[in-house]
């Protein structure tokens, strides 16, 4: 293994291990959240308010997003120039600048934007006059959330490019923490106003902890109003970026939109779902990206397209053998998954039957999913944004008709959404590979055929395994009380996801071989 691999890999277990303890801290957030407000009228009307503040900062401020990405291609070949911290300091400008106006409109014109959004929510009129008063006010007290998004993504993207990974995959961690405090110090369950709080003062926690790497790494941080060499380059790769994942959000919108329609406690399980799906997403995904895309960005510059070509079949064939088992395992044994999470204080049987159904059909999209991200970054280390843009927004419209095709004129409720979801992604993955030819030519797909192959017969060893059995422990220990139920199922998921590495190493798979690497560098 080359130096260079070496510290690739060393950073892609670094960045899994913060992840996963970030995710831990994530879940421990979503069970406490769970158990305060349940899927009622209160936790829609959080779930509402976040699509426009907190899901902002996850989608713009996050590992990947479109200011972590502009930043480090812009920044990553000037990483060594005496103008660099100039550069960092005027994209950060005109980053406040820009969010801080759309977090005053969003503030001014809360009323406005959930009348459109959620405007045939509920068919009881109190729990409807309740939603929207908690919705605008979380709404407003949240907008904050707008500007810090960038400000977290721009340090993010500092950060990586110059290898200070630590606090950017922990930080998420920092948010969590917030939130479950203030919910256990208010007790309040009449109003979710402690989470929106809780929330708010989260994200200044991100940013705050990321303060000191940005100072560590040794730029000469200044301002300028003329133009910087490079600053050209970051919004010509930003708003295009920054507009298709703007584009992404409205198909949350519409998602939200559809939900109104079906009734109390619909989006908060979807909501719910996704974020069980997000664990082992935001897991690998982030594991990947943040030591990837300057690679990507660094062999695009170079032209070395048939290298690049190669990173992304093997970072995508890694990815999908560390997902398939994961996805099995949420497959078989979704319901007991989520009763052991969630089902507890507000959180009750009817509350696990709809986060179980939404999560069913949203399981399939994870593989789909990480090959859309992934895919997207090589766009962007062609300084290319705009094709994923255009993509984005035909995508839009066929969401649109997916959701009124599953939830007005198939009414499959929760389901149809998460089943839309799930289809979107494929349409999407399958336009942004088709049009990425004409710049790389033939991904050399055909070469992951057997290996893939082999993966997704294991995985289907894995899902029989973990539903089966679960079934026989079910049947030999009936008792269900919380202990027996998280040995049933942490046997029944640990047994079937060693089968799968077990059956990986006896087809002499790779991905098995990179992991034990992997495993290894991290201690």
């Amino acid at each position: 293994m080359t130096e260079r691999t070496q510290s690739l890999s060393r950073t892609f277990s670094l960045v899994a291990l913060l992840s996963v303890f970030s995710k831990v801290i994530g879940l421990a957030r979503d069970v406490v959240v769970a158990a305060a407000y349940g899927t009622s009228v209160l936790a829609d009307a959080y779930n509402y308010a976040y699509l426009f503040t907190g899901n902002i900062l996850i989608l713009f401020g996050g590992l990947g997003g479109p200011f972590h990405s502009a930043t480090v291609t812009t920044l990553a070949p000037k990483r060594s120039s005496s103008d660099a911290g100039a550069l960092v300091v005027q994209i950060s400008f005109f980053t406040v600048i820009a969010l801080a106006f759309v977090g005053i409109i969003i503030f001014l014109f809360a009323p406005q934007i959930m009348q459109i959004v959620a405007g045939n929510y509920g068919n009881d009129e109190a729990a409807r006059l309740k939603f929207f008063s908690e919705t605008i006010m979380q709404l407003r007290v949240m907008s904050p959330l707008i500007l810090l998004s960038g400000l977290i993504g721009v340090t993010y993207g500092v950060l990586n490019v110059y290898n200070r990974v630590f606090w950017p995959s922990l930080s998420p961690a920092i948010a969590s923490i917030a939130i479950i405090a203030a919910i256990l110090i208010s007790n309040n369950h009449e109003s979710s106003l402690p989470v929106a709080v809780g929330t708010l003062i989260g994200a200044f926690g991100q940013l705050f902890a990321q303060m000191p790497g940005m100072f560590s790494v040794g730029l000469n941080y200044r301002f300028s109003l003329k133009g910087i060499a490079g600053a050209s380059s970051y919004l010509k790769v930003l708003w295009p970026a920054l507009i298709s994942t703007s584009i992404g959000q409205l198909i949350i919108y519409v998602d939200s939109f559809f939900c109104s329609n079906i009734g109390e406690g619909a989006w908060t399980a979807i909501a719910n779902a996704n974020r069980l799906v997000q664990l082992p997403l935001g897991v690998l995904i982030t594991a990947m990206l943040v030591p990837i895309l300057p690679r990507f960005t660094e062999m695009a510059a170079n032209k070395k397209n048939e290298d690049l070509k190669a990173e992304f079949r093997r970072a995508i064939s890694f990815l999908w053998f560390l997902a398939l088992p994961l996805s099995a395992i949420l497959l078989a044994l979704p319901e007991p998954i989520i009763r052991l999470l969630f089902q507890r204080g507000a959180f009750n049987a009817e509350s696990t039957y709809l986060v179980t159904t939404a999560l069913i059909y949203l399981v399939p999209s994870i593989i789909f999913y990480m090959a859309r991200d992934l895919i997207t970054r090589v766009y962007f280390a062609f300084q290319d944004s705009k094709t994923p843009f255009y993509i984005a927004m035909v995508a839009m419209f066929v969401k649109a008709f997916l959701d009124w095709l599953f939830v007005i004129a198939i009414p499959l409720g929760v389901a149809g959404i998460s089943l839309a979801t799930s289809l979107i992604t494929v349409f999407n993955l399958f336009l942004l590979a088709y049009f990425l030819r004409p710049k790389l030519g033939l991904m050399g797909f055909s070469s992951l055929l057997k290996p893939v192959s082999i993966m997704v017969i294991a995985a289907a060893v894995t899902y029989a395994c973990a539903r089966y059995g679960f079934a026989i422990m079910q049947h030999y220990f009936a008792s269900m009380s919380l202990l027996p139920l998280a040995f049933k199922i942490f046997s029944s998921a640990t047994i079937s996801g060693a089968l799968y590495i077990g059956l990986a190493y006896i087809c002499k798979l790779d991905e098995a071989k990179l992991l034990s690497q992997k495993l290894r560098l991290a201690k």
